[in-house]
């Protein structure tokens, strides 16, 4: 990390930077930073730097750790001690000792554990923990930690109903349908000849009690095939909905709710398939695809769509009433939204290979139809679909009531995102994104793209006024900078290990 440089262009603490004032011994005040950066998206702790307000100006100055060996050593004996916190989540290289203007600052680098770890709380009281919200540490609630807890379960949908039955609860058209799907799928006779029960029994949506040996529906077959009374009585959050808000329209042009009458028992299944069909149409370019949705094509914004659909059914949580599940239609984009936190990094989420569910069951009965990729693609299908087609990088915000992704289907600087831009600014910022420009001189744009000093002006002006770029530099060694988020960065670097290693293989 380069000090120097954070702190020339750092203007507030932020939900990554935590700077503490350090001498001779460790911050007391340290441990609730901790807590905050491990339970949420990890951080950085500066000690040896301090706030300075000066006229009502803020800054930050390096004052310097006087003995920063006996703080080190102080920090890992606390980190040891199960009665200051919970775990150790550093290690070594961790710690980072640098020297800055002839001042000690000591980095620590905190990277956010994984869901079956969080919360990391401290003082050993298991309700003492907190999480970060901008530069703010916040003890989390009950609610919160209640959340925490169930999130380390990651099969909560296998419970077992045994005051449900399939007669009285199961939406038998809608078994009907999946038992069709999976037939064309498999081509097995033995699939149409099955009755309800063992054909639940057969696909995981019921479940054996081994203590009275006999089957039960799970929450999970409850919530994909039940009738919508029976979903909700166990359920009593459970709302599925869909807007199409494109155009002028101030509310919807048009809309699907599971507790309007207009559609009957707007189970997951149904909702899935009658979903899919108002995707399908907000698409104007032909797609070609099987009418059960199964066919695999990566370059394909129905296929996009689908993985996220899938996603947000598989990942949600059912138990809580932070919010409901949506997906809302726009001019410029898709956006899809489930109650919890998604259990995988963000990072972890565009790589792939890593898939955490929460629903078992669901996950199962999606798989079986072919309606979700292998384990973990779904990120990167979204991902490498908005590579391919230069469109503006997905958007994912995670937290612990709720997870929100945004799929684009324009670029950055189209019409339909910024109609003011003038079209040398869209010449300029497609340059610099096609040919991988991270940085470009102002010499290099205007004689590459033929741009005269007046329009190159007025239209870095107008890039920089939109945060697409930034200017760096004086003089002669001035330069424009593309703005690029942190998900845009790892997203190159994982393809670009991808791409070698392709290489090695081939060799």
């Amino acid at each position: 990390m380069d000090i120097k440089k954070l702190l020339k262009n750092l203007k507030n603490e932020n939900k990554e930077i935590e700077c503490k004032r350090c001498k001779n011994s460790l911050p007391k005040d340290i441990w609730p930073t901790y807590s905050s950066f491990a339970n949420t998206d990890g951080g950085f702790i500066l000690l040896g730097v301090s706030e300075i307000i000066n006229n009502g100006r803020k800054s930050f100055e390096v004052t310097g750790v006087d003995n920063p060996g006996k703080v080190c050593d102080e920090l890992w004996t606390c980190l040891e001690n199960p009665n200051k916190v919970s775990k150790n989540v550093l290690r070594n290289e961790d710690v980072e000792i640098q020297k800055i203007e002839n001042k000690n600052v000591i980095i620590i680098k905190i990277m956010a554990v994984s869901y079956k770890e969080k919360p990391i709380y401290i003082n050993d009281i298991i309700n003492n923990a907190y999480i970060r919200l901008n530069s703010a540490d916040i003890k989390i609630n009950k609610e919160q930690l209640t959340l925490f807890l169930r999130n380390q379960n990651t099969s909560q949908d296998e419970n077992l109903l045994k005051n449900y039955m399939i007669e009285r609860d199961i939406d038998l058209s809608s078994v009907e349908k999946y038992k069709q799907c999976l037939y064309d799928r498999l081509h097995d006779e033995k699939i149409l000849s099955m009755n309800v029960e063992d054909f639940l029994i057969y696909i995981g949506a019921s479940h054996l009690d081994y203590d009275d040996n006999k089957y039960y529906l799970t929450d999970g077959g409850l919530l994909f095939f039940g009738k919508i009374n029976s979903i909700v009585s166990r359920f009593p959050h459970f709302h599925l909905d869909y807007f199409d808000k494109r155009g002028d329209n101030p509310r919807w042009i048009d809309r699907v709710a599971s507790d309007d009458l207009s559609f009957q028992n707007l189970n997951l299944m149904n909702y899935f398939f009658l979903i899919m069909e108002k995707l399908r149409a907000t698409i104007e370019e032909p797609f070609e695809l099987e009418d059960n949705l199964i066919r695999k094509s990566s370059e394909k914004l129905l296929i996009t769509l689908r993985e996220a659909v899938i996603n947000m059914i598989i990942h949600a949580d059912y138990y809580i009433n932070t919010t409901s599940i949506f997906i809302k239609v726009y001019d410029t984009y898709y956006e899809f939204n489930n109650p919890g936190m998604m259990l995988v990094s963000k990072k972890e989420f565009i790589r792939g290979g890593k898939s955490c569910p929460r629903n078992i069951v669901l996950t199962t009965l999606a798989r079986r139809l072919g309606l979700s990729e292998r384990a973990g693609a779904g990120g990167p299908e979204i991902f490498d679909f908005a590579i391919k087609n230069k469109f503006k990088i997905p958007q994912i915000e995670t937290d612990l009531k709720q997870t929100n992704i945004k799929i684009w289907k324009i670029d950055e600087v189209s019409t339909a995102m910024h109609p003011e831009l003038r079209k040398e600014a869209k010449k300029i910022f497609e340059y610099m994104r096609d040919n991988d420009k991270i940085s470009c001189s102002a010499k290099e744009i205007k004689t590459n793209l033929s741009i005269g000093k007046y329009a190159f002006d007025k239209s870095i002006h107008e890039l920089i006024s939109l945060k697409l770029i930034k200017k760096e530099g004086k003089g002669r060694s001035t330069v424009y900078v593309r703005t690029i988020s942190s998900l845009e960065i790892y997203m190159k670097l994982q393809k670009l290990v991808d791409e070698i290693q392709c290489d090695i293989i081939k060799r």
